[in-house]
């Protein structure tokens, strides 16, 4: 099945995005991203500058309906684009309950 390129192993649905979102090592500070997608439990984006490994935790701040929120995510992918831009995965770790409403209610169309 894994073949199939219809065959998606998420759990949650991914759901294109073009918003800035504020990334930050939990012990260090904050870089701005653009997300690629998103999801109930996880974040995919582009960033510049973050020196990462598989296995750390990241806070990602975004802004949904004009409310910005965060959480917390585990790295689970690092791949280098080029020299200087890499594209990350964060699986959330840590969603308080108002941000995982707020994601339902914008994702909800997906």
């Amino acid at each position: 099945m894994a073949k199939d390129p219809t065959f998606d192993r998420r759990k949650y649905p991914r759901v294109r995005t073009e918003a800035i979102v504020s990334i930050e090592q939990v012990e260090a500070k904050d870089v701005l991203a653009q997300a690629i997608d998103l999801s109930l439990n996880g974040i995919r984006f582009q960033c510049v500058g973050l020196d990462v490994e598989p296995g750390e935790l990241l806070r990602v701040t975004l802004n949904l309906d004009g409310s910005d929120v965060s959480a917390v995510g585990e790295l689970v992918r690092v791949t280098d684009l080029d020299a200087f831009t890499q594209e990350l995965a964060l699986a959330l770790v840590e969603v308080d309950a108002r941000t995982l409403e707020l994601l339902r209610e914008n994702l909800s169309d997906f």
